[in-house]
């Protein structure tokens, strides 16, 4: 017999190994702003999922992201779920067990700056719930994807840095400290009694040392929800807060009309009223009202026409944006004034 075909039938009766379902995903931005600025972000994921044999799921997924203000960037994480619950490693939610546990809400989510946006550090991560009750716990490294720690990053600073030497070796340390992550635990749990769901949550160290906003040191959250139908209702401490918050929000839907209410007691007991309103399929009209010191009432008009949106919108500082946006499926071009910066820009995006 051909050899050949004796190498192929053995080949064919040998066990194959399952290969796991992956997606590739990627894109490529980039922003033309009035003055000759251009900014260009790309980014390009890969994930995977497999059904192991015993029944547990594992996920994988990184991406590579050419944006230096870009807190996900050169990111990797990896999961295993089952009826035990999930276990994460790699890049996670910088106070995911913490908020899982703070029911109330009285502690901001972390985020990367002022600018709100999300932070994730590299650890490990686990949820699992049994019977009504869920318990979080992560561990936040002490160094990121390239494992560099606080100590690493002070140390090579300040052997390259002339400038340490003029204004002391101490504040420029604790300058640079800032820019790496400290080891720090988290553990939360919360318990559904039909409706009403307590929770507890605790944390070890700032979520982000990079800049201490949200979960920080030594902190602890205590709450309650309750659900009457439309009205939520939620009342909870933090250790780093004297007074109790109490909070009500009601949502309301009548035909094309949406409000949402939302009181609390604490600074100064604010309200804030959401209320969005659908005119025609094409025609929607948005608007906020917030009594908070600083924050004026915001007015959104849309227009939608097959593949283009329009929007003009006064924003909470009392100044007037405006954009339109094309949409090509895959591709999409925005075109947006910026009233607060008197700026124009043109954005195109590309996505697969």
């Amino acid at each position: 017999m051909n050899k050949t075909i004796i190498a192929l039938a053995i080949a064919a009766a040998l066990p194959v190994a399952a290969q796991a379902d992956v997606t590739l995903s990627g894109s490529l931005t980039t922003k033309y702003t009035q003055g000759g600025s251009i900014d260009t972000d790309s980014r390009l994921s890969v994930a995977a999922s497999e059904v192991l044999a015993n029944g547990m799921t594992a996920t994988a997924g990184f991406s590579i992201t050419a944006d230096a203000a870009d807190d996900t960037e050169n990111s990797g994480t990896a999961s295993l779920a089952g009826d035990f619950g999930t276990l994460t490693v790699g890049s996670i939610d910088a106070d995911a067990a913490f908020q899982a546990g703070d029911v109330a809400g009285v502690v901001a989510d972390t985020t990367e700056g002022a600018s709100s946006t999300a932070s994730t550090v590299y650890g490990i991560h686990f949820s699992g719930e049994m019977a009504g009750l869920t318990v979080s716990a992560q561990l936040n490294a002490a160094s990121g994807a390239t494992g560099v720690s606080a100590a690493d990053v002070v140390a090579a600073n300040l052997a390259g840095n002339a400038a340490a030497a003029v204004a002391g070796a101490d504040a420029y340390t604790d300058v640079i400290a800032t820019d790496a992550a400290t080891s720090s635990t988290q553990a939360s749990a919360t318990y559904d009694f039909n409706g009403l769901t307590v929770g507890y949550a605790y944390a070890s160290a700032d979520a982000d040392d990079a800049t201490g906003l949200g979960v920080n040191a030594s902190q602890t959250a205590f709450g309650a929800s309750y659900s009457f139908g439309d009205l939520v209702v939620t009342a909870g401490k933090t250790s780093a807060n004297a007074e109790s918050r109490i909070s009500a929000t009601y949502t309301m839907t009548v035909d094309a009309l949406t409000v949402v209410a939302q009181m609390d007691n604490e600074p100064s007991g604010d309200y804030q009223i959401d209320l969005s309103y659908a005119l025609s399929d094409t025609i929607a009209l948005s608007s906020e009202i917030d009594s908070t010191i600083g924050e004026q009432t915001t007015l959104v008009a849309t227009y939608t026409a097959g593949d283009m949106t329009a929007s003009v919108s006064k924003t909470a500082d009392g100044t007037t944006d405006a954009s339109i946006a094309l949409d090509y499926g895959n591709a999409d071009l925005t075109l947006a004034r910026n009233g607060g910066s008197k700026t124009t820009s043109v954005k195109y995006s590309v996505a697969f």
